[in-house]
């Protein structure tokens, strides 16, 4: 692309932020392991030591942060999303709920909404990190279908899950998203198995300083309640053995299931985001952690680089699966391809050509690790202003949408 027309273009997308298409609010999620903006002090998942959300919005952007179960399903996330942007009772759903054996609605779990207006006329940005992504794509499907309450048929009694509600979603952009799972996630469980289900483990250590949501699954000690009753209680408890969780949403065969139902919605427009820190060695034909790679990752790194796993229906991955960012199977994050459905339609983002709604537009690999993608273990100011200008242009691009 010539100067000239990257210079047009950069001026075309500015004055479109200014007198936008659209100004619908974005709404970050976060993904594994992550937090809240009133969680963790001054260390902020959106930005480690800088502040991507306000910087966002002292830019004129309208963006809003969520804060939900760090180890939690991409259900339990999403209907969590949807209650703390939309506002009411945090409601998982009547046959979800006796499906899991989990609490339907949690007591005094009530928000009062970052965005209450959210309807079809006044629709949102989802922009997903990592296991955010596939947050953002079950929240969508939710919102799109009507699901039953119980045998009987009849629609559930929720505003989300009883209706049909299409248009409150204008996009949807994913970062380093784990679409057909992270081999690491089968790895780790086949290596330590009961790391598959750490839920009651969590609800031991989890604070006002760190929570990990899990008021549903009704877990922790109960006033009236006697020691050695809740430690039966606690040993029998059905989370730690459940797929309602991170665990499996994140294994090769779980985001294979979610593929199946999960599909594009032609209204809606997709971007996607990858990221890589490893490179080939070209005598072994695996892939071993680049120069880049934070050491913290460096272990998880080079074994994603050279494991095979089971996928599930028959075959396992291969070596295009090698290649990662320390934490996600690169080949995993610009959509989803495995399941019944196959490949999702993608084509490579162009600043010259209009965005189509219905397609993945894939916005390029990036060279960074997992985690500095949003500006963990990164000191270098030329970085953080490299990292702040890509949340930025997305923002615009997202603006400019009709």
């Amino acid at each position: 692309m010539t100067t000239y027309k990257k210079t047009i273009f950069l001026f075309l997308l500015y004055f479109s932020t200014l007198y936008g298409e659209n100004k619908y609010p974005i709404i970050l999620i976060h993904g594994f392991l992550g937090w809240g903006k009133d969680e963790l002090g001054e260390i902020n998942y959106w930005g480690g030591k800088n502040n991507i959300e306000q910087y966002l919005r002292d830019k004129g952007y309208e963006v809003y942060s969520v804060s939900l179960g760090p180890i939690s399903s991409s259900y339990d996330c999403a209907v969590e999303t949807f209650y703390q942007v939309k506002g009411g009772q945090l409601d998982y759903g009547q046959a979800h709920a006796e499906k899991y054996r989990i609490v339907q609605q949690p007591k005094e779990v009530n928000y009062t909404g970052l965005y209450p207006q959210w309807n079809e006329d006044n629709p949102v940005h989802l922009l997903g990190y990592s296991f955010g992504g596939m947050t953002t794509r079950m929240l969508l499907y939710l919102l799109t279908h009507s699901m039953a309450k119980d045998s009987t048929g009849l629609p559930d009694e929720s505003l989300l899950l009883g209706d049909e509600l299409p248009g409150w979603v204008a996009s949807i952009t994913t970062m380093s998203s784990p679409h057909n799972g992270s081999t690491l996630s089968n790895i780790v469980v086949n290596l330590v198995p009961f790391t598959d289900n750490l839920l009651p483990l969590a609800d031991l250590i989890s604070s006002k300083y760190y929570d990990f949501n899990l008021k549903h699954w009704n877990i922790s000690k109960k006033k009236s309640e006697s020691i050695s009753n809740y430690i039966s209680r606690y040993i029998n408890h059905p989370a730690w053995n459940t797929k309602n969780s991170v665990a499996w949403d994140s294994s090769v065969q779980g985001a294979m299931a979610l593929n199946d139902k999960l599909t594009i919605d032609p209204n809606v427009y997709y971007f996607s985001y990858s990221t890589v820190a490893s490179v080939l060695d070209t005598a072994t034909g695996y892939y071993k952690p680049a120069d880049h790679l934070n050491m913290a990752n460096y272990p998880l790194g080079w074994v994603i680089g050279r494991t095979k796993v089971d996928m599930g229906n028959g075959k396992e991955t291969d070596e295009s699966w090698f290649k990662n960012d320390g934490t996600v199977n690169t080949i995993s994050m610009p959509r989803p391809f495995t399941g019944k459905n196959g490949p999702e339609p993608l084509k490579t983002f162009s600043d010259t050509k209009p965005i189509e709604k219905g397609i993945w537009n894939f916005m390029g690999e990036y060279d960074l690790d997992h985690k500095s993608f949003i500006g963990f273990f990164v000191n270098d100011e030329k970085q953080i202003k490299e990292m702040m200008e890509r949340f930025e242009s997305q923002a615009r691009i997202l603006y400019s949408l009709p």
